[in-house]
């Protein structure tokens, strides 16, 4: 029972850390007016505040195994945190742009060591009938930074100051540190091995290329063509570099697992269909009806809280009926709603449109949990890591894709009609999500 408490306790204050940062990558979204006006920049600079932290988890979440494999678990948590705390506090006091961005970074390395961390202490100590549900707890911890993120910033922004955002999460960092300095366990095996810097960096390039390539779509064709570029020239040397290194930063091989490769596939099309609407729910709400980000915050409200509080639910349901039933349902579900989204368009409300993204939200907890967990309790002990490192930087790609792509479509000018740019982006969605069935049912008819 004390080992259970203590590996909660671990849960929480890694997952705090995330859940942080998750919560002000949202809520930093509806100051940008403010800090345009105080920082006299552009929207496309102010974009940047979210951009830079994305960048740096991209190229954070690759070291997740070699960081499991050289450095006690503790000391680990500990400098997530201080760099996290140090982040908040730039931000706090920031007088211009750069420091803000420079207070992101700090926080992107915070959660890029923490993140896989959770997950990784999750495999390591959760029995094995209580896996799914402890995966889902994890996940839940993150999965309610997107409902609080705009109603908190919104809140403060309206109240008080954008630099409450971050000055309120100071004494729960500090909460954090202090009983992850108690529960989370040193590590009893350290195998030391050398940094491949060449592999790292050159994976990194990679994701982080291929980030910025879809940050430009629909803005600069050049820049999309020149990133898109380096990303697959990234890509081509580094799978050249992989083939003969003996330490690789990644274990790219298990990739020849289709069964693994499948999950990943099936994980990253779901993220996509996520954060893309996470970005195309809210702005229809405010150009379609006109509907302040605070109002439109409250709106996502319940379908963010209730799939967050149904996704433990979900890694329960894993644990008893396995994978399968799990990971299809929540699927269905997205498709349903974005389905509902299409075929109602012309009569959406505001109440209609809360509805449907319940549904999602619900599906999405169903589902995204259990795939991460069937890929990751199926591979060898040994490359969990890998695996693990792979899902969150998957899933930070696409992030970025989604939101860049169904941002893409909803600015495109060659379309008058703004209903029929987002009528596009629903329609993109559902063509997504018709092919996560396909991965879904390809796992399940090939390995069950």
């Amino acid at each position: 029972m004390k080992q259970q408490k203590k590996l909660l306790l671990a849960i929480f204050s890694t997952g705090i850390l995330s859940f942080c940062g998750v919560v002000v990558e949202t809520a930093m979204n509806v100051t940008f007016p403010q800090l345009m006006k105080l920082f006299n920049i552009t929207l496309s600079q102010a974009q940047w505040v979210t951009t830079s932290y994305l960048l740096v988890l991209a190229a954070m979440m690759p070291l997740s195994a070699f960081f499991k494999r050289n450095f006690n678990q503790k000391i680990l948590f500990i400098i997530a945190a201080l760099f996290f705390l140090a982040g908040v506090l730039i931000d706090a006091f920031a007088q211009n742009l750069a420091l803000l961005i420079l207070g992101r970074l700090f926080q992107g390395v915070g959660t890029g060591i923490s993140l896989p961390l959770m997950f990784n202490i999750i495999l390591e100590q959760a029995p094995k009938n209580k896996l799914g549900l402890l995966m889902g707890l994890g996940n839940f911890i993150t999965a309610t930074a997107p409902a609080i993120g705009p109603v908190y910033g919104g809140i403060l922004i309206d109240s008080y100051s954008w630099r409450m955002i971050f000055i309120l999460l100071i004494p729960l960092i500090i909460i954090a540190l202090i009983s992850g300095i108690f529960s989370i366990p040193s590590t009893a095996q350290i195998a030391k091995s050398n940094f491949d810097f060449i592999g790292w960096s050159l994976t990194a390039c990679m994701f982080v290329s291929l980030i910025v390539t879809f940050s430009f779509i629909g803005k600069s064709l050049v820049f999309t063509f020149i990133f898109l570029l380096i990303g697959i020239m990234s890509c081509y040397f580094m799978k050249k570099h992989y083939l003969n290194t003996p330490h690789p930063v990644i274990n790219w091989k298990i990739l020849k697992d289709t069964r693994f490769t499948l999950h990943l596939s099936s994980y990253f099309i779901g993220q996509f269909v996520v954060l893309g609407l996470s970005f195309l729910v809210p702005n229809l709400m405010q150009l379609h009806f006109h509907l302040s980000s605070f109002q439109a915050g409250i709106a996502m409200s319940p379908g963010a809280l209730l799939g967050a509080i149904a996704t433990p639910f979900g890694g329960a349901l894993l644990d008893h009926l396995g994978a399968k039933k799990p990971i299809i349902y929540g699927i269905t579900l997205q498709t349903i709603s974005v389905l509902s989204f299409i075929l109602l368009f012309q009569y959406l409300s505001i109440f209609v449109v809360t509805i449907i993204f319940i549904i999602s939200a619900l599906g999405q907890s169903l589902s995204m949990s259990a795939i991460m967990t069937s890929a990751l309790s199926k591979i060898n002990v040994l490359d969990q890591s890998d695996g693990n490192a792979l899902f969150n930087t998957f899933q930070q790609f696409a992030g970025a894709a989604g939101t860049a792509i169904i941002s893409a479509t909803v600015s495109l000018s060659l379309i008058s009609s703004s209903t029929i740019r987002f009528y596009s982006a629903f329609i993109i969605c559902l063509m997504v999500l018709v092919l996560d069935l396909f991965f879904v049912r390809k796992i399940f008819t090939k390995f069950d």
